[in-house]
């Protein structure tokens, strides 16, 4: 966080290109290592991997799939 401060002010007093560039890029790996802890945290929490993506939920299939074998529903065991 102090690098991001120290970058940031080291282009507003400069207002050169390069400068901007490394307060980017300064960024962009905060960033990074943030999120990886945060990843990390709760792994190690949880041991779940659906605890990590909560965008993916477990999801049923409807009533009305089946497994098809050669065009022909397995309704039963012995079909499969």
């Amino acid at each position: 966080m102090e690098e991001c401060g120290r970058s940031l002010n080291n282009y507003r007093t400069t207002r050169n290109l390069e400068n901007w560039k490394k307060f980017k890029k300064v960024i962009k790996n905060t960033k990074r290592l943030f999120f990886n802890m945060k990843i990390q945290e709760v792994a190690n929490k949880s041991c779940g991997p659906y605890e990590l993506m909560n965008w993916i939920n477990k999801h049923k299939l409807p009533a009305i799939k089946a497994i098809k074998y050669d065009s022909q529903l397995c309704l039963s065991p012995d079909s499969l």
